[in-house]
């Protein structure tokens, strides 16, 4: 994908504010203004406190039973050895918690209705309705224990499995008070203009990245972004919430994990990637044209309806 389709693809929110933002003021509310300016919005303590423990709980609950059948169906990702594990299972090991940093746990949202509840909770749905001027879909969700120690990067050219690549956006919820030893989430606000900082070839002008891609493009890919960092003079802010605040960021927004000073600490947390409803990839099955259409496919015999007149009583 080239990088004209990633402009293409931004929210109208954020064309507004970019070609008139004291128009975008009257349009949109203080969150959203400071998000389309930063890059990031923090609303503290707006989830509810119930929902995380219910939510703590299960990931728990997944750690000490050993004979849980969903040990074989949970997806993980991060570092190469859980990446190639593919599921939680497959890790052959007595608790996931016990692991270095970097595991991601999958899509817990398909399991534990505490997932879900978080995915859909209501200030995030409020706010992302409203900067994407439709209903949000959720794309993928993981959930950290520990810090997840991953270079600086910005989501759009990871997380692409939608047709508008602008419309992105991520939440991260923590399930606990954040330590600042535990290895903390760092981002940089305002770069989320790739447009103006440049984007980085991954290969033939494309702005996605590929798990295939070498070890030296990826090498490449982190200089570039500290490049952009230190020519722009963009300083870092390190995000330190309490338990119930959220965290939604831009997906350009240059962020990452910072080192765990004390590895015994946890950063227990749940991070949602979302685009518009539109734009998701299972609503592309339904696409015709510029519309959509939710037509359960015929199945036979096929009779053809007999239309009613309209003036029968």
């Amino acid at each position: 994908m080239l990088p004209g389709a990633y402009l293409d693809g931004l929210t109208l929110a954020e064309r507004i504010y970019r070609e008139d933002p004291e128009l975008a003021k009257r349009l949109y509310s203080g969150a959203v203004i400071t998000f389309l300016r930063d890059g990031l919005v923090i609303l503290p303590g707006v989830i509810d406190i119930d929902e995380l423990d219910c939510m703590d709980r299960d990931v728990h609950n997944l750690a000490v039973d050993k004979k849980n059948p969903l040990l074989d169906w949970v997806e993980i990702d991060g570092p190469r050895e859980y990446y190639q594990a593919r599921y939680l299972g497959n890790l052959k090991i007595d608790d996931f918690r016990s692991l270095p940093p970097g595991l991601k746990l999958v899509g817990l949202q398909r399991f534990f209705r505490s997932a879900q509840a978080l995915s859909f909770a209501n200030p995030l749905m409020a706010f992302l309705e409203e900067l994407f001027g439709s209903s949000p879909a959720l794309i993928a969700t993981i959930t950290f224990w520990k810090g997840s120690q991953q270079d600086l990067h910005q989501d759009f050219s990871y997380v692409h499995h939608h047709r508008r690549l602008g419309e992105l956006a991520a939440a991260w919820i923590p399930l606990e008070d954040i330590h600042p030893d535990a290895g903390p989430l760092i981002y940089y606000k305002g770069s989320h203009f790739p447009e103006q900082l440049g984007f980085f070839d991954w290969g033939e002008g494309s702005i996605l990245a590929s798990r295939n891609a070498p070890d030296s493009l990826f090498e490449s890919y982190k200089q570039h972004i500290q490049s952009l960092i230190e020519v722009n003079g963009f300083q870092p802010s390190i995000f330190l919430p309490k338990k119930g605040d959220v965290l939604i960021w831009h997906g350009a927004l240059i962020h990452g994990g910072t080192p765990m000073a004390n590895p015994s600490l946890t950063r227990r947390s749940f991070v949602c990637h979302y685009t518009s409803v539109g734009s998701h990839k299972k609503m592309q099955h339904h696409r015709i044209g510029s519309g959509f259409s939710f037509d359960e496919p015929p199945t036979p015999p096929y009779k053809p309806s007999r239309l009613r007149s309209l003036f029968r009583r």
